[in-house]
């Protein structure tokens, strides 16, 4: 196998073509073809046994608007790039921190095609509805320092920089959290992973959000989600997040009190995810959880 290899992938479609004419088309620089591996570092070499092993390509360089691409919309998140002086000790904490809680061949099946190794991640947020005083608002904002996230036939991790040295343990431990409920959000969408029935049921699809004041934790979630919106999935997803990153003793303290976990949801939704994902998928998520991040 060629060690350079160029490979094609669609970031364009063609819109309004009746309303376009030959003055409106300009030519443009073609991003769509990506040198693969992008250097000739010793990080280049073991991100080419990765591909090698697993298909999936890691990209350090890249433009935001690769990573963004989706088949009808675009991802809402927004990308830095990555500061390559950072990009071994990035592949690092993938493999030490993600790769190596897997069965190969179940690796193979949740990875995408293309990986991507970002500076930053910042999430784009949007917020309809009302506030305290029962006004209607309208907030849009751009949250940074996500530590990872899926797309369309990707992931990208977002701490290719010298943040990765300086997170705390906490920090890294919502990191590893993050990182590992991307991978297993791209399985669910890809069909390799089933968000189980019993899951869904606890999804409270019959409450009036738009009565919705920021009490996201008295419906059984553990980050605010724009409710009008949210999927089963994405809230699985969010749950595998802090069951990989809390042990169970610390995830009781934090979200199954009376206090925080008035209905009693998280306690519930938390135990069938442990238990899905165990007896269907052999995944253990509080073995995960004990594992202590490797810097």
């Amino acid at each position: 196998m060629s060690k350079k290899t160029l490979t094609l992938i669609i970031v364009t479609a063609l819109l309004g073509m009746a309303s376009c004419s030959e003055d409106d088309i300009t030519p443009s620089a073609d991003n769509r073809l990506v040198e693969f591996p992008q250097g000739n570092n010793n990080y280049d070499a073991e991100i080419l046994q990765i591909y090698e092993r697993y298909g999936a390509q890691m990209l350090y360089r890249f433009n935001d608007a690769m990573f963004r691409w989706q088949v009808t919309d675009r991802l809402g998140y927004v990308s830095r790039p990555a500061n390559e002086q950072y990009v071994a000790a990035a592949i690092k904490f993938i493999k030490d921190n993600c790769f190596r809680f897997y069965q190969e061949d179940s690796l193979k099946a949740y990875l995408p095609y293309r990986f991507y190794l970002a500076g930053d991640l910042g999430r784009l947020f949007e917020y309809s509805g009302l506030d305290e005083a029962g006004n209607n608002v309208s907030i849009k904002d751009t949250i940074w320092h996500v530590a990872a996230t899926n797309g369309y036939a990707n992931l990208c991790f977002g701490l290719t920089s010298p943040r990765l040295a300086t997170l705390s343990d906490d920090s890294l431990r919502l990191a590893k959290g993050e990182l590992n409920a991307a991978l297993l959000a791209n399985a669910i969408g890809k069909g390799n992973i089933q968000v189980p029935a019993a899951f869904t049921k606890e999804e409270v699809g019959n409450v009036n959000w738009y009565n919705y004041i920021g009490s996201y934790n008295t419906y059984g979630l553990l980050e605010y989600i724009d409710a009008k919106t949210m999927k089963p999935a994405q809230d699985f997803a969010i749950f595998l997040k802090y069951l990989i990153a809390y042990p169970a003793d610390v995830f009781e303290e934090k979200f199954t009190t009376k206090a925080f976990d008035t209905s009693g949801r998280i306690a519930r939704k938390a135990t069938i995810v442990r238990n899905w994902m165990l007896s269907e998928y052999g995944i253990d998520l509080e073995a995960m959880a004990q594992a202590p991040v490797v810097r």
